[in-house]
């Protein structure tokens, strides 16, 4: 039996109609379905329609040629389209410069012409075998990354709630498949809503680990209805163990009253959510403890400031304020404040949807980090008007 899978393709691809008939036995025989082609047209055409799972490609495609410059051009081309596509390609007896400029253009291996049969379906047979290793790695690696964003996405959806005069617009975007951002927002009574919004150090998959860890601890406690620093002293001991080798989590957690509208919070090392008043300047809310996991010690202290109506707290992630241009200028705090006074007169996902483009734009469409933002207004009337906006005079004050 065969060690190649019988159902694997071979394109071929040469101008001579008997090399083509040749080649096609020696491999038909071998077990492989064979497409063939006469020119670099057909063999491009066929590789987009057939999706071969090798190629063999003649270097010279016009009488009296050897340059090999079609063969070349080929080999980028089908390159350009599958990556991990291999390639043999078919050389004239003794021609070295051609062989090793077609191996520089992306072919995998070469076979001298005329060839030695066994040679040449050994070549053919280690190919293909290695593609079928390598596309089943890609596939399972993809599959990966497709389960890991689905549960990224369950763990951290993009959030809207209204409740009473109070609305609530927060929204991740992991700068992978998964990242270590978390938010969540809760109603466990009529006259309370919990939100937080969390940071785990490091990227990635490991980063994602602990944040899957902080949405199920912290969602689960916060339907107890506890006080902030009850919920944040349960959730450090819960994760004690996960946070080693230097790992932590800076994380906000706060209630607010629906009917008083006092906030009650507690900041572990986050970054200082910006309280953007009526009628003056920004506050911030600092951090009241060192971050979850570096100081062991249980003390959560909790603060209280009074929310207003025509005020707006804005939550966010260091994704944000550490989003960089080419010259490694940050986009910074005061351009925060900057866009959120331009994008005041608009619904909270409006808003959220500009300020995270005037990120973007600064970083030239690119997050290096994973970047969280979640808007809270208190009984806004939105001005829909074409220009409406804040004054920034009103809020950029320090």
């Amino acid at each position: 039996m065969s060690k190649h899978d019988p159902k694997a393709k071979v394109l071929v691809a040469d101008d001579h109609e008997h090399v083509r008939e040749a080649l096609a036995m020696l491999l038909r025989a071998d077990g492989y379905e064979v497409i063939l082609c006469s020119s670099p047209q057909d063999a491009v055409s066929a590789a987009e329609r057939d999706l071969p799972d090798i190629a063999l490609l003649d270097m010279n495609y016009q009488r009296d040629s050897t340059s090999g410059i079609e063969g070349l051009e080929l080999i980028e081309r089908l390159r350009d389209g599958d990556s991990m596509l291999p390639i043999i390609a078919l050389t004239a007896w003794g021609n070295v410069e051609l062989a090793v400029k077609a191996m520089k253009a992306g072919a995998n291996d070469f076979v001298e012409k005329p060839w030695n049969s066994p040679s040449l379906l050994e070549k053919v047979n280690s190919l293909a075998a290695y593609a079928r290793g390598a596309r089943s790695s890609r596939k399972i690696s993809e599959f990966e990354r497709e389960e890991a964003h689905t549960l990224q996405t369950r763990i951290v959806p993009s959030r809207h709630l209204r409740s009473g005069d109070i609305e609530i617009y927060g929204e991740s975007s992991p700068v992978g498949a998964v990242g270590g951002d978390y938010f969540g927002v809760w109603q466990p009574t009529a006259d309370s809503l919990h939100f937080c919004i969390a940071d785990v150090s490091g990227k990635g998959t490991p980063g994602a680990l602990i944040a899957a860890m902080l949405y199920a601890s912290v969602s689960t406690l916060s339907c107890s209805g506890g006080s902030p620093d009850l919920i944040l002293r349960e959730v450090e001991h819960l994760l004690r163990d996960q946070l080693c080798d230097g790992r932590y989590v800076s994380i906000f957690y706060a209630t607010l009253n629906l009917k008083s509208h006092v906030l009650e919070y507690v900041n572990a090392g986050h970054c200082p959510p910006i309280l953007l008043r009526a009628n003056s300047g920004p506050q911030y809310l600092e951090a009241t403890r060192p971050v979850v996991g570096l100081v062991f010690d249980n003390s959560f202290d909790v603060h209280r400031v009074t929310l207003r109506t025509g005020d707006r707290l804005a939550l966010y992630t260091d994704g944000i304020t550490e989003a960089a241009d080419s010259d490694e200028d940050e986009f910074g705090a005061q351009r925060l404040l900057q866009a959120l006074a331009s994008a005041g007169h608009l619904h909270p996902e409006e808003q959220h949807g500009a300020i995270l483009q005037q990120v973007r734009d600064h970083a030239s469409g690119g997050l290096s980090d994973d970047a969280t933002l979640i808007l809270v207004s208190v009984g806004l009337q939105v001005d829909t008007s074409p220009g409406a906006s804040l004054p920034l005079a009103d809020i950029v004050r320090f």
